[in-house]
């Protein structure tokens, strides 16, 4: 069953700062990037949807606004296993561990932090096999002090007029499923590759969630292509659950070559203030025709107390 949503006063996220995209081509190979983590102090877990079964590790670091100065690759951790399409990642402490969720398989498993499975995984439920293919489990968070992990597909599963999100505890067993609304689509039917679903959650330390919207439209001659993204501050259980904390737009236009189609989003670092770097990747696809390029975005929030009646 869906969770009932009740009034209480919530913690609302307000945008201090919006930092520039940024890439690193020296520094980063061209990839399919689609999901990070934090593993360490400054080192970051990040899959490679194109990739084998496992994932890089970056060292990235940044300044005391939270912009990030620089970005270097420490390597990739995984075996000869074919890739599972990898979308999103998190870090587990209990273990010192890595969950990954694939969308080939719809399925969350565990690996070690060299790259191998750990040979245990979260328990979907069945619904999750009528995923639409390429449009499957997409989203991964947990957050360590509520010890809940959250999934969801990236567009609806067949039936559904919106997402289930789906949370799980330490057990990995099935605890609760929230709907989730999105925002209709803008894009007009055209002909070219219209995508537009959840593409990444985070998990914060109240219990609610940051959810990624994303909506992007690729004509076939790739001029003209532009991607939308909605970052929004989800509490499952307040009467007005979802509230727009920021939204940015980027394209390939005669003057702007920005493009950026972010999948991976995790926490980063907290400044001295007490606000939260949230840090966003983009999926290249691997570089394409060297127009693309391998996007790192840094957003700055703080709470503000929402009293909701």
């Amino acid at each position: 069953m869906y969770v009932s949503l009740h009034a209480q006063a919530v913690s609302r996220l307000q945008l201090v700062a919006d930092h520039p995209q940024k890439s690193f081509p020296e520094q980063v190979p061209a990839g399919d990037f689609s999901g990070i983590t934090p593993i360490g102090p400054n080192l970051y877990a990040v899959v490679d949807d194109k990739r084998g079964d496992g994932f890089y590790v970056f060292r990235i670091d940044f300044d005391a606004a939270g912009d990030i100065l620089s970005v270097r690759n420490l390597g990739f951790r995984g075996d000869s296993l074919p890739g599972r399409d990898a979308e999103g990642i998190v870090y587990f402490p209990p273990q010192k561990t890595v969950f990954i969720s694939g969308e080939q398989d719809n399925r969350v498993l565990e690996y070690h932090l060299n790259g191998c499975p750990a040979q245990r995984e979260i328990i979907m439920p069945e619904l999750f096999k009528n995923a639409v293919p390429n449009r499957g489990l997409e989203a991964l968070a947990y957050n360590e002090h509520t010890q809940l992990f959250w999934t969801t597909t990236e567009r609806p599963l067949p039936g559904d007029s919106a997402h289930v999100l789906c949370c799980f505890n330490h057990d990995f067993q099935l605890v609760k499923r929230v709907a989730y609304a999105m925002d209709a689509p803008t894009a007009e039917a055209a002909e070219g590759n219209h995508v537009h679903g959840v593409s990444e959650m985070t998990a914060l330390a109240d219990g609610s969630l940051l959810v990624l919207e994303r909506e992007a439209f690729i004509p076939e001659e790739k001029f003209g292509a532009w991607a939308n993204c909605k970052l929004y501050h989800f509490s499952p259980d307040a009467e007005a659950p979802k509230h727009l904390v920021h939204e940015w737009k980027t394209d390939i236009s005669l003057f702007h070559q920005d493009f950026a189609n972010y999948e991976g989003m995790c926490l980063g670092p907290r400044l001295a203030d007490g606000s939260q770097v949230i840090l966003l990747v983009a999926d290249s696809q691997h570089r394409y025709m060297g127009v693309l390029s391998d996007w790192f975005k840094m957003l700055v929030v703080r709470n503000v107390e929402d009293k909701q009646q």
